[in-house]
């Protein structure tokens, strides 16, 4: 009896690992869109005109980047708070295997927030005024990377949680001192 009970358990990590792996790969294909280059925009005559469309570019390649940034922390942080923060605050992840799908979609949710982190970030550093949020972010990325590996052990603390959800209020405060306030966004599936 023991020994079925290790192979079912063991079973589970294969299927839980699986699961994580496919979810990943999923998430990084849809993040992998195309994207814009004002460089197109700079490559036509050598008149002044083409100057002046390529100063536009550059400027609203600025302004995307601070709507793009918005949208991926109002992603990030909406699949925080649904999939991992709810359910940790409600003891669904104190106990794993009594859990197993939260567990999944709080694990899937690691990923996508850490994901959707990196395309902020990257907006972040496209923009003056969004600059001072790179290191905040940075550190918030580093510590969903770690998050992701505390789900599948089971060692995810509410104390850890509650501190990751207290500093992405201080970047969504941030962000709206610098005029760019993020509104949370729920994926539809994780």
């Amino acid at each position: 009896m023991s020994a079925e009970r290790t192979h079912s358990h063991s079973s589970f990590r294969r299927l839980l690992a699986l699961a994580l792996a496919a979810g990943l790969l999923a998430l990084v294909g849809a993040g992998c869109g195309s994207s814009s280059s004002s460089s197109s925009a700079a490559a036509g005559g050598g008149t002044s005109s083409s100057e002046t469309t390529a100063s536009s570019a550059s400027s609203s390649s600025i302004g995307l980047a601070k709507t793009k940034f918005v949208l991926h922390a109002g992603l990030a942080f909406g699949a925080f708070h649904r999939w991992i923060y709810k359910p940790i605050r409600a003891g669904d992840l104190r106990h794993p295997l009594s859990h197993k799908a939260t567990l999944i979609k709080a694990g899937l949710a690691a990923g996508f927030v850490y994901h959707e982190l990196g395309l902020a970030l990257r907006d972040a550093q496209a923009d003056p005024t969004l600059s001072k949020l790179v290191s905040p972010i940075t550190e918030l990325q580093t510590k969903f990377h770690d998050l992701g590996g505390g789900i599948k052990s089971g060692q995810v603390s509410e104390g850890d949680v509650t501190s990751l959800s207290d500093q992405i209020s201080s970047v969504k405060q941030q962000s709206a001192s610098a005029g760019h306030p993020i509104t949370e966004q729920t994926p539809s599936t994780v």
